[in-house]
């Protein structure tokens, strides 16, 4: 009788543990990346950082130096996580936070409410899951850099001279910004179309999107699309390691455009997504010359 209960519970923590995984996949990545290829570290001290800022329905880490009235004002750099919009955690790229505001900058990085896992999805009503899917997303960002303007005083950045970082599908949420005010713009393994290449990436992947997203919704926030409407100073980064519909994505990637350079591209051999992200300022990446010099090149 005892064997049976054993058996019974060693299959219930069984269950619950895949569905803890299935549930969090790809914060599990993430964080497992994290650990693995750990970060430089932010070098700032914690009176230059200020945590959980609310912007509207998004919330920041703010990277600043001090600032008294009448300073000149940084240019602001802000940083988008990756995820496919059901992971990601801002605490996790911290570490640009310092290289941004070496290099000249103040940093905002985001974080935007996560779409619901595979098991409490169905707690959610079709309203709610609306809420949370890609286009409300990309509108939650647009909101945020137009509301960012009323910090701008108390942390001493001009929002007017913003400059933008995404990883991943967070190149998917800049598409209902205004782009073409962006002062330059760093693309990091980007999931770089939703019209070419999509029945490569995995049902579990597009679950915020499948349902939710218009033909119309997928050309305007692919980034193959309104990049067309940046002239700014433009980094394409990937890797030769990379999920494969972003590495092909990223080869085949018009680089030449109406106005402005033509678009940076340096792809690199080693890493992989996660790793390229979380080695950037490592003395062992291959990308890291080219990503602090372009930051250089472009504070502005």
């Amino acid at each position: 009788m005892k064997s049976k209960y054993i058996f019974l519970a060693l299959g219930l923590v069984t269950v619950l543990t895949f569905g803890f995984i299935f549930e969090n996949v790809f914060s599990i990545w993430e964080q497992a990346s994290y650990a693995r290829f750990r970060p430089v570290t932010t070098g700032l001290p914690s009176a230059q950082i200020a945590r959980d800022v609310r912007v509207g329905e998004v919330t920041a880490d703010l990277f600043v130096v001090p600032y008294k009235e009448g300073d000149p004002k940084r240019p602001l750099l802000v940083v988008v996580h990756g995820g496919f919009l059901q992971g990601g955690n801002k605490k996790n790229y911290a570490y640009l936070g310092g290289i941004g505001v070496r290099s000249g900058y103040s940093v905002a990085i985001v974080q935007l409410p996560h779409f619901p896992g595979i098991f409490t999805r169905p707690f959610y009503s079709n309203a709610g899951l609306a809420a949370r899917a890609l286009p409300a997303q990309a509108k939650m960002f647009a909101e945020f850099l137009t509301q960012i303007k009323t910090l701008s005083a108390q942390y001493g950045f001009d929002a007017d001279r913003i400059h933008v970082l995404a990883h991943g599908s967070g190149a998917l949420l800049l598409g209902e910004a205004d782009v073409s005010k962006f002062r330059s713009l760093i693309l990091v393994s980007p999931i770089y179309s939703l019209t070419q290449n999509v029945n490569q990436i995995a049902p579990m992947q597009l679950r915020a999107i499948n349902g939710f997203i218009k033909d119309a919704e997928a050309l305007r926030l692919s980034p193959s699309e309104w990049i067309k409407r940046v002239s700014a100073p433009t980094l394409l980064l990937c890797t030769e390691r990379d999920l494969p519909y972003i590495k092909d994505a990223c080869k085949t990637a018009l680089l030449t455009r109406t106005t402005g350079k033509a678009i940076e591209r340096v792809v690199v051999q080693r890493p992989s997504h996660f790793e390229l992200m979380f080695h950037l300022g490592s003395k062992v990446e291959d990308a890291t010359e080219p990503f602090k010099k372009f930051l250089f090149d472009n504070v502005k």
